[in-house]
């Protein structure tokens, strides 16, 4: 199996330096008559490229759709979803620790904002209740 990266750009002059990949998972097999052929096992996102990058959430967001797609793509053993998932880091780096704590620091600032023009904020043990939660696996929120 192999990713089949397809690349659209946007046909609007004033957008020209955004740019679409679109991730395929693709399996090479020989059909009756041994000719060599591909089939789409399944589709695995897209995502933007601006300029010359790929957006730090954006790339969190298709790696994780991503992992959820194969996750649930029965055709892809549990064995192979880590080097399928390695493929498309290769294109789609995962966040670092330092983007990771910018995208933190941003969301409090958000929140932060949010309480504050709404008259509010959480107490100090809704916020610690918030933070241990954080601590449950994704598939039981």
């Amino acid at each position: 199996m192999y990713i089949r990266w397809i690349v659209r750009r946007h046909k609007n002059a004033s957008t020209a330096n955004v740019v679409f990949h679109d991730a395929y998972l693709v399996e090479s097999f020989r059909d009756l008559r041994e000719t060599p052929r591909q089939r789409m096992v399944c589709y695995l996102g897209n995502i933007r490229q601006i300029d010359d990058e790929f957006p730090a959430i954006e790339r969190e967001l298709f790696l994780l759709r991503a992992e959820r797609i194969l996750a649930s793509t029965p055709e892809v053993a549990a064995d192979d979803r880590p080097a399928v998932l390695q493929m498309l880091q290769q294109k789609v780096p995962p966040l670092t620790e330092a983007e990771v704590l910018i995208a933190f620091q941003n969301n409090l600032r958000w929140y932060r904002r949010w309480w504050h023009e709404r008259g509010g904020a959480p107490s100090p043990t809704q916020i610690a209740a918030l933070l241990a939660d954080a601590d449950a696996p994704l598939d039981d929120l």
